[in-house]
């Protein structure tokens, strides 16, 4: 196979029209100069230059390959121009794997501020649910993923993964507008053992487990006559009286006419909210950016939810 940097002697030799010409411009000695050549002669498999006088000049052979080494220099010197902006952040593509809300909520103001600081960096969102972002995360497909852990701030496993904290995502009252306790500010939930309720499932049914098991906690099973796989359809329900039902914070979105939000006296744990990579490309300079980038979405909905 040629080589590039003998393609460049080669070509500069027959630019400059002497090797001792060549030798002054690459910063060579003529001795140099002329060894390259002879090592592109044999790797060509043709003689490229012949004797003219006190110096040489190009054969058919050399003058043909001259042509083409201008091209594939060409094509070098944008390859690692390419590289070096990968390298360096300035372009590539970032795949990041999200559930629902979370994509809904963090990822748009996240990603057009990676815009803003890298134009040139194409991040492609995608839709999955914890156990799925992180098949695809481990198996290559994704670089970053937002999942919900079972573990808080603090508790990260030590496994093979790098971690970052975004937030707790608080759990929220739905009521009809005209229930009995829609105009209280907090709304004890031992108070709802006779309201009927929507749960949310879904691919992840963590949200009706939550339900569950926090009306269990105060004393009651929940009486559930509707069944939602999102959370905006959960809002349609609970806007049409047909009931109590909770939805963690990043879940609420925009809400619906009828709703009210209400706090919780003794809310169930929040969803612990995670960002996720593999340590090979954690410090890769777009990874980097991202990363930042969602966790000060988060900490800005953090904000805003406890205000």
């Amino acid at each position: 196979m040629l080589s590039a940097r003998l393609l460049a002697v080669h070509r500069t030799v027959i630019e400059v029209g002497s090797l001792t010409g060549a030798a002054t411009a690459l910063g060579y000695t003529v001795s140099a100069v002329s060894q390259q050549l002879a090592r592109l002669e044999a790797q060509a498999g043709v003689q490229l230059f012949e004797k003219s006088g006190r110096g040489v000049r190009p054969t058919a052979a050399g003058l043909l390959l001259a042509e083409h080494a201008v091209r594939v220099l060409r094509e070098v010197h944008e390859a690692e121009a390419a590289l070096s902006d990968l390298r360096a952040g300035r372009t590539g593509r970032l795949r990041i794997v999200s559930f629902h809300s979370a994509g809904e909520s963090l990822l748009p103001p996240a990603i057009a501020e990676l815009r803003s600081l890298l134009p040139g960096v194409h991040v492609m969102p995608i839709v999955d649910e914890t156990p799925g972002a992180l098949r695809r995360l481990r198996a290559g497909e994704a670089d970053l993923v937002v999942v919900v852990e079972r573990f808080g701030s603090g508790e990260a496993p030590d496994d093979d993964l790098r971690r970052w904290h975004l937030l707790d995502d608080d759990y929220r009252l739905l009521l009809p507008h005209d229930h009995r306790l829609a105009g209280r500010r907090i709304v004890p939930l031992e108070d709802l053992a006779t309201t009927d309720w929507i749960v949310t499932t879904g691919p992840a049914d963590y949200i009706e487990r939550a339900t569950i098991q926090a009306c269990r906690d105060a004393g009651f099973t929940p009486r559930v006559v509707a069944e939602a796989d999102e959370f905006q359809v959960t809002q349609g329900y609970v806007g049409a009286g047909l009931g109590a039902a909770l939805v963690p914070v990043l879940g609420l979105g925009a809400v619906r006419a009828g709703v009210a939000v209400r706090r919780l006296r003794n809310p169930p744990p929040p969803r612990h909210i995670w960002l996720a990579t593999r340590p090979a490309i954690a410090d890769q300079p777009a990874v980097r950016r991202l990363v930042d980038a969602l966790r000060a979405a988060a900490a800005r909905a953090t904000r805003t939810h406890r205000g």
